[in-house]
C-alpha cells in the first residue's frame, strides 16, 4: 500500500497554514505535516527531511495563496527520508536552477542576448569563480535595468553558494522564486515561477530516491491524533457544564 492511501479520513482533516501550526487546531504547515507522518515532535524541521528541502519548502509554504498550499499535501510524503546525506546535491540543482533558468528567463525577457547570460556548470566545483558570476550578473541587472529585488537576491544566492552554506543557498533560492512571482503578478495556477518552485519539492526530493530506504507512514499516529481531536471535540459541551475548571478541552492534555 502507497503512504498517500494511509488514514485517508485523518490526514484529510488537516489544513495546511503558514507558520508551524498547531496540531490540535488540526492546522500545521507542510513541514510540520511531515513531522507528524513521521511520528516526530511538532516541528517545521523534522528530522525526517533534508535540511535543504526544510528551508525551501518553509518559505514557499508561507508566501503561497491557502488554496494552493492545500495541494501540497500529497508532496509531504515525498519528503519522508530525505536526510540522506545529499543536502549539497540538493543546493547545487536548487542553485542551478535559480541561475541558469530563473534568472535566465528574467534576463532573456529584459532583452539580455542568451550567449551572455551567466550559467552555472552542472556538478558543484569548489574553483568556480563565485566573484566573476556576481560581477556579471551586477552588470547585467544594471545594463538592461532588471528589477533591483532579482538583482539582490541573485547577489545573496552567490555569496550563499561562495560561502559554502547550503542551508543559505535554500533560502536565497526561495527567496528569488517568491520575488520573482510577485514581480510577474498574476494567479498562482498562471504564474510560471510559483508553478516552478511547487514543481521543485518533487525534484528535490527525487534526488537520491533509489538508493533511500522507503520510510514507512505513521498511521497509528495519524489515527490516535485525529480521535483526540474529535473527542475533545465531542466532549467540550459536557465538560463545560461538568468541569468549570477545565472548560478548555486544551487543558486536558
Amino acid at each position: 500500500m502507497s503512504p498517500t492511501a494511509l488514514a485517508p479520513s485523518a490526514a484529510d482533516e488537516i489544513s495546511l497554514v503558514p507558520r508551524l501550526g498547531e496540531r490540535r487546531d488540526r492546522e500545521l504547515c507542510v513541514m510540520s505535516f511531515v513531522a507528524l507522518l513521521a511520528g516526530e515532535r511538532h516541528t517545521d524541521r523534522p528530522a525526517t527531511a533534508c535540511p535543504v528541502i526544510t528551508t525551501f519548502v518553509i518559505k514557499i509554504n508561507d508566501a503561497i495563496d491557502c488554496d494552493t498550499r492545500q495541494r501540497l499535501k500529497p508532496l509531504a510524503h515525498d519528503i519522508l527520508g530525505t536526510n540522506d546525506g545529499r543536502s549539497g546535491e540538493r543546493a547545487w540543482y536548487l542553485a542551478r536552477t535559480c541561475v541558469n533558468d530563473v534568472f535566465g528567463g528574467i534576463a532573456q525577457a529584459a532583452g539580455v542576448p542568451a550567449e551572455i547570460i551567466p550559467h552555472l556548470p552542472e556538478r558543484r566545483n569548489d574553483a568556480f569563480d563565485f566573484s566573476a558570476l556576481s560581477s556579471d550578473i551586477k552588470s547585467l541587472c544594471r545594463k538592461y535595468d532588471i528589477d533591483r529585488a532579482v538583482l539582490f537576491d541573485m547577489r545573496y544566492l552567490v555569496r550563499a553558494l561562495a560561502r559554502g552554506s547550503d542551508d543559505l543557498v535554500a533560502s536565497a533560492a526561495a527567496v528569488l522564486f517568491v520575488d520573482a512571482a510577485r514581480l510577474h503578478g498574476g494567479a498562482t495556477d498562471d504564474n510560471p515561477y510559483w508553478k516552478a518552485a511547487i514543481a521543485l519539492f518533487s525534484r528535490l526530493c527525487r534526488i537520491g530516491k533509489d538508493g533511500r530506504a522507503p520510510v514507512a507512514l505513521i498511521e497509528e499516529h495519524l489515527i490516535a491524533d485525529a480521535i483526540r481531536s474529535r473527542t475533545a471535540r465531542s466532549y467540550a459541551p459536557l465538560l463545560f457544564w461538568l468541569a468549570p475548571d477545565r472548560r478548555n478541552p486544551r487543558n486536558s492534555g
